[in-house]
C-alpha cells in the first residue's frame, strides 16, 4: 500500500512542477505561447492504460448501475484517455459527486477543466482579432465621400466581421463558463488539504492564468500564511502587488 502510494505522490509532484514552470510565464507576465497545461497534466497521470474498459462497456456498465462510483470513474478515465474532452469532464464530475472527497479525481477534473478553458481563451482571443481585421475598410472601397456613402458598407466584410463577432460571444462565454468551473474544483481541493502548499499553489496559478484576479490573489495571500522559503514569499508579494495594481486595487 506503501509505493502506490509514493507513486501518486510523484504524479502530484510532477504536476506541480508543470504549473510551476507555466506560472513562471504567469509571472513574467507574458501568454504560454501555446504551450497546453492541460495537456501536459493529463499526460502526467497517463492516458493510457490495458485495464480500463472501453467506453462502449463503461456506459454499458453505468447504464446497468448508474450510481456505482466506479463505473462512473472507468467512463471517465476511457472518455479522457480517448480525447472526449467535453464528456470526461461531465464524467468526472458525476464521479466527484458521488465521491466528493476522492481529491485525485477532482485533480483530474480541474486539470481537463483548466486545459478547456485555455482553449476557449484561446478561441476567443483569434475570434477578437478576427472580427478586427474584418472590420478594416477595403482597400478599393473609399471610407467616406459621397461615393463611398452611396456605395454602402463592403458586404464580405460585414458578414466576416459578424461571423467573427459571433464566434467571439460564444467562445468568451465559453470561457468564462470553464474557467468558474476549474476554480470551483481547485477550491474544492484547497478545501480537503487546507495546507497543502501544492494544492494553494495549484489553485493560485490556476486563477492566474485564467485571469481570475480577485480568486489569484486570494489564493497567493493563503499561500502566503504557509511556510514558504523567502525567496518564494518575495516573489509571491510581489505578484500579489501586479495584480492588485491591474485592478487598481
Amino acid at each position: 500500500m506503501f509505493f502506490p502510494r509514493l507513486r501518486s505522490q510523484a504524479k502530484w509532484a510532477f504536476v506541480f512542477l508543470i504549473l510551476v514552470f507555466g506560472g513562471g510565464f504567469v509571472f513574467l507576465g507574458v501568454g504560454s505561447g501555446g504551450l497546453d497545461l492541460g495537456s501536459l497534466i493529463r499526460d502526467a497521470f497517463g492516458r493510457g492504460g490495458s485495464s480500463t474498459p472501453s467506453v462502449s462497456k463503461a456506459q454499458e456498465e453505468v447504464a446497468k448501475h448508474p450510481l456505482d462510483a466506479s463505473a462512473r470513474k472507468d467512463l471517465a478515465t476511457a472518455l479522457e484517455q480517448k480525447g472526449r474532452v467535453d464528456e470526461a469532464i461531465a464524467a468526472w464530475t458525476q464521479y466527484t459527486r458521488l465521491r466528493p472527497k476522492d481529491v485525485n479525481a477532482l485533480q483530474r477534473l480541474g486539470q481537463l477543466e483548466l486545459g478547456q478553458a485555455n482553449t476557449f481563451l484561446s478561441q476567443a482571443q483569434q475570434a477578437s482579432l478576427a472580427q478586427q481585421d474584418a472590420g478594416v475598410s477595403s482597400p478599393f472601397v473609399p471610407s467616406n465621400g459621397k461615393f463611398g456613402q452611396a456605395l454602402g458598407p463592403d458586404p464580405i466584410s460585414s458578414a466576416l466581421s459578424t461571423r467573427a463577432s459571433a464566434q467571439l460571444q460564444e467562445a468568451t462565454t465559453k470561457y468564462q463558463t470553464a474557467s468558474t468551473q476549474a476554480i470551483a474544483t481547485f477550491k474544492k481541493i484547497v478545501k480537503l488539504r487546507p495546507n497543502d502548499q501544492q494544492a494553494v499553489f495549484a489553485l493560485a496559478q490556476a486563477a492566474d492564468s485564467l485571469r481570475q484576479t480577485p480568486a489569484a490573489i486570494s489564493a497567493y495571500k493563503r499561500l502566503l500564511k504557509l511556510k514558504l522559503d523567502p525567496t518564494t514569499a518575495a516573489q509571491i508579494r510581489a505578484r500579489i502587488k501586479a495584480l492588485q495594481g491591474s485592478t487598481g486595487g
